[in-house]
């Protein structure tokens, strides 16, 4: 008969395992490596208790991992860990880090490290692969793309550490902390009497906005006559927030490279995703968390009109060259900067003011008809192929309210219905593709019951490390629904070159160079291979039927994918 365990951590990989669960991390997404061998003790060694430790995934690509703890938070708004095999797998790892970062999405990003000592202690290099892995500075590969780095370099720290990198990815603006963990000081034994204790550090409280801005901003709004809301994102809190204010001051609202829904798509003031056609006659803009609010390159503001930025990190800090102005900067949580803007202007009496009346009473058929407009855009099937928007109109019409699409380059949101906050989710603005597959399976992992939609082109599928998503809703019994763009081109880089050279030798050539994607794969076999339901759709009369089908296989716990093959416009769809 075995001895007891004991109901304390004895190693460092215990205590590590174990800080986390108790600080509320619930999964590790992890790919192994030899340095995870005292994780994989500790785990082993607890497999039926005493000791409380996260559950863990088994992800076949980092970018996997990283994009699935990025959905996951989508999801919850609570932080997981990634933790990842030394250079090698932090390397692979990068573009999910960038995109996370991009997003300001916590994430506890954690590897092993080459073991430091050659010999003579329990964890030393035993493999040549040992030294060939090591390097000066293995943060360095990650360190743009992080808000803290540090190595663990005694086991007594592991505990406080932990709870360092919790605070820091969730401090506003979040973002995700690297944690470097070499495989001898994992494989430690702890002190007699060691205990995680209480949690040394909290985040600190979120920024809050300046009453004396935000009185400037709303005296700016006061006298505007064409006022303008454009965002992209935001979360839950921001959503409650922005429809109250936005029918009660008559402020039109649009979301630009939608990253989340910010606003119901059925609000009266819900403005499309173009600022275009308001935005040159519009006398004050309030821009809220939004790095990209408008491409000069294509349209921009009045001269006279006068701009409001807030955010927690409102001129972007991180991004070298941003050149948006900003005539008052609140520096808060989007929601927080909102809420007191909406107060000012409650107590001013905005809402009841006659400009505020009268612009609502021309804004609500205007916004209305454009709205119409693009919704009847998704039930034209358009020539052969089908159209993207006739593709993305069925599916909106056939999942209604009570789902969440993951998209990647692979929709026209544009004629899609978003009534609620978690209905959509789109990338960050980093360019890192291959995030939609992982973060689809994260947001499904947080949400079983709910249908999620992998909606992806079918160039961002190939870029998504497809077996491994795949595999992960297999090995989750996950009924993940994927649905694939199939236009056969690299059509951000043919749309790209084309807005360069509207008139050059690339426009002319009927197969343009580095943008083909054929040969076409069979893409049903990919999911059929781990046991899920695959067809490929070319006729617009049965798209309905198919998507149905493979809700319904999804509905049963089982994953299924649709490719559907699909024009390519020449205007962007994301």
């Amino acid at each position: 008969m075995s001895a007891p365990v004991p109901a304390h951590p004895r190693t460092v990989s215990e205590a590590f395992l174990t800080v986390l669960a108790d600080r509320g991390v619930e999964w590790i997404f992890g790919n192994a490596g030899t340095d995870f061998a005292p994780v994989i003790e500790a785990l082993a060694a607890n497999a039926d208790g005493p000791l409380s430790m996260p559950r863990t995934v088994e992800v076949l690509h980092e970018t996997v991992a990283t994009s699935m703890a990025h959905g996951y938070w989508l999801m919850t708004g609570r932080p997981q860990c990634v933790m990842v095999h030394v250079n090698v797998g932090v390397a692979n790892s990068l573009m999910g880090l960038m995109n996370a970062s991009r997003g300001r999405v916590p994430i506890l990003f954690a590897s092993g490290r080459t073991p430091i000592t050659e010999q003579g202690r329990l964890g030393s290099r035993n493999a040549p692969i040992h030294w060939g892995q090591e390097m000066f500075d293995q943060g360095g590969v990650v360190r743009e793309f992080v808000k803290w780095d540090y190595e663990l370099r005694a086991g007594e720290q592991v505990v406080d550490q932990v709870d360092r990198a919790l605070a820091i990815a969730q401090a506003q603006p979040a973002g995700p902390v690297y944690l470097s963990l070499p495989r001898e000081v994992l494989a430690d034994a702890l002190p007699e009497g060691f205990t995680l204790g209480e949690r040394s550090v909290e985040s600190p409280a979120p920024p809050h906005p300046d009453p004396a801005a935000v009185e400037a901003a709303a005296r700016l709004l006061a006298k505007a006559e064409a006022p303008l809301v454009i965002t992209s994102g935001g979360g839950p809190d921001l959503f409650d927030a922005l429809g109250p204010a936005a029918d009660r001051f008559a402020l039109p609202v649009v979301q630009f490279w939608r990253t989340s829904v910010a606003i119901s798509t059925e609000h009266p003031m819900y403005a499309g995703e173009n600022p275009a056609e308001l935005l040159g006659k519009s006398d004050c803009v309030v821009v809220i968390d939004s790095m990209v609010p408008w491409v000069p390159h294509a349209t921009r503001p009045r001269p006279d009109a006068r701009l409001i930025q807030i955010g927690p990190d409102p001129l972007f800090s991180g991004t070298p060259v941003r050149s948006f102005r900003s005539d008052v900067t609140i520096t808060s949580t989007a929601s927080a900067g909102l809420e007191a803007l909406a107060a000012e202007l409650d107590r001013i009496g905005f809402a009841d003011a006659d400009p505020t009346q009268r612009r609502r009473a021309s804004l609500v058929a205007q916004l209305r008809s454009r709205r119409d407009r693009e919704v009847a855009a998704g039930h034209d099937p358009g020539g052969q192929p089908m159209s993207p928007e006739f593709m993305s109109g069925t599916l909106s019409e056939i999942i209604g309210s009570d789902a969440t699409v993951v998209n990647e380059l692979g929709l026209a949101p544009a004629v899609m219905s978003f009534t609620g906050p978690r209905s959509f989710f789109g990338p960050a603005i980093s360019g890192g593709l291959g995030w939609g597959g992982g973060a689809a399976l994260g947001a499904k992992l947080a949400d079983p019951e709910r249908l999620v939609i992998w909606a992806t082109g079918d160039g961002s599928y190939v870029f998504s490390n497809p077996l491994a998503v795949h595999h992960g809703a297999a090995s989750l019994g996950l009924g993940l629904l994927t649905v694939i763009a199939d236009n056969r081109v690299w059509n951000a880089v043919r749309r790209s070159t084309l807005a360069v050279y509207p008139e050059g030798a690339a426009a002319r050539v009927a197969r343009m160079p580095l943008s083909s994607l054929e040969p076409v794969p069979d893409y049903p076999k990919l999911v059929e291979a781990y046991g899920g339901h695959g067809q490929h759709v070319d006729e617009p009369d049965e798209l309905r039927p198919a998507l149905e089908r493979a809700i319904d296989v999804c509905r049963s716990g089982r994953q299924a994918l649709v490719s559907v093959h699909v024009s390519y416009p020449d205007t962007a769809i994301h």
